[in-house]
């Protein structure tokens, strides 16, 4: 009985929630526990996967991956993740053209040709339909300047992916540059169903000092240009020029951005580096480390500590430095979601998170779990101003027993006084 109720909060909690996660068709040439393929796909934690990515050759989406497609001998990547519907159909399976090694030129050539943009669409749709996909995400980052283009792009495939109930999603970016060349904000609103905002890769091993992949707010200590570089300064800007909140995904980074330092005993950000930090066992990338790349530094004694102004944590050891998320910087960021009013949450990506849980000895997909645990409890409910000293495990979400689970709450830590207090946050009756 008490599972029966369990599951059917958690069910009440999920409906009409967008969960976008990013799945990539590179991650299955990683070794060992890092290997990823769409078993691994958990098919119930999220509302929407992407995979990523599809490439454009003329007028056609055409497989990037020589396992892309089925063919007599072997079931392809493709029909292996949209097969996951079968187990839950609710899910939606979308696939992103773009991203950093896509060649710009293709999408120039289409959006200012009417000719090859017909043909762009009507083929998209048909390749879409045949591989069971519900629609289509756009990375439209790198094609700087060319707001027009996409405006015409956008409207062209919107009026025929409605006739054919397909979904038209677009991925892009955080920086105010990129934003004020290459999108009509109010405009594109209007022509697609969601926007997934990179609200990261703000700093990295192309930056001569220490930051973090996605703070939440500016330190008073930066120059003007890198108090730009934030998630509140990118969502506030958007929600400045007229694109609604409802529509925009927050972007979570399942990886942090590591840096070598000049000095060791200068550690904090803004810190002098001298590049990118040791590549991860598996990623095999200077200056970027996976969630479970991260769970493994700390089996190495790192040290950790958090950053108020930024309000996202770091660790260190001898020369290494990396920026990444825990449950406190995660909450912050859904608590911030909740008062912008935002529509949803979006993983870049889920291969870099601990899915097999092998890594952070916290489950499967530890950073996406908590991640949307936060963000289903931060929804419908309504805070009560009781405060209690008998939160048994400290912050998180519990179920109470006492009236026979007709209700959940969330303990969290204050700073009222120097004993843990916690507040209570109470779900109404559920019918």
């Amino acid at each position: 009985m008490l599972s029966f109720i369990i599951v059917t909060l958690l069910f009440h909690f999920t409906n009409a929630k967008r969960i976008i996660c990013y799945t990539t068709n590179w991650s299955q040439y990683r070794s060992d526990s890092a290997r990823f393929t769409p078993e691994d796909i958990d098919p119930f934690l999220c509302t929407h996967i992407i995979y990523s990515f599809v490439k454009v050759n003329g007028t056609k989406l055409v497989p990037i991956e020589w396992n892309d497609e089925s063919s007599e001998s072997m079931i392809g990547m493709y029909e292996r993740t949209t097969n996951l519907k079968i187990k839950n159909p609710r899910l939606k399976v979308l696939i992103a053209v773009g991203g950093a090694n896509f060649d710009n030129k293709n999408f120039e050539k289409i959006v200012y040709d009417d000719f090859r943009l017909e043909k762009f669409a009507n083929n998209s749709i048909e390749f879409l339909l045949e591989r069971k996909f519900d629609g289509l995400d756009i990375d439209w980052e790198y094609p700087v300047g060319h707001k027009d283009g996409f405006n015409k792009l956008l409207m062209i495939l919107k009026k025929k992916f409605e006739e054919k109930n397909l979904l038209l999603t677009a991925a892009v970016a955080a920086s105010k540059e990129n934003i004020e060349s290459s999108y009509e904000l109010s405009f594109i609103s209007k022509y697609i169903d969601f926007l997934n905002v990179m609200t990261y890769d703000y700093h990295g091993s192309w930056e001569n000092s220490t930051g973090h992949v996605a703070p939440l707010y500016s330190r008073m200590s930066e120059d003007q240009e890198q108090q730009q570089y934030n998630v509140n300064y990118t969502i506030s800007y958007y929600l400045d020029n007229g694109f609604p909140s409802e529509k925009i995904n927050l972007g979570f980074a399942c990886y942090g951005k590591s840096f070598t330092l000049e000095e060791e005993d200068k550690v904090k950000f803004g810190s002098a580096a001298i590049g990118g930090g040791h590549a991860g066992k598996y990623t095999k990338d200077n200056g970027t480390l996976a969630y479970y790349e991260i769970c493994d530094r700390f089996k190495e004694n790192w040290n950790t500590t958090w950053d108020d102004e930024h309000k996202v944590p770091f660790a260190f050891k001898d020369n290494q430095f990396v920026g990444y998320e825990n449950y406190r910087s995660l909450r912050q960021k859904i608590k911030y979601l909740s008062e912008k009013k935002l529509g949803g949450i979006m993983f870049w990506s889920m291969d870099m998170d601990d899915f097999s849980g092998s890594f952070c000895k916290k489950g499967k997909y530890p950073m996406v779990k908590t991640t949307k645990n936060l963000y289903l409890s931060k929804k419908n409910i309504k805070p009560r101003k009781k405060m209690i000293n008998h939160c048994v495990n400290g912050d998180g979400i519990y179920i109470d027993l006492k009236d026979g689970c007709q209700h959940y709450f969330t303990c969290e830590q204050t700073k009222t006084s120097s004993f843990k207090s916690f507040q209570i946050v109470e779900k109404s009756t559920i019918n």
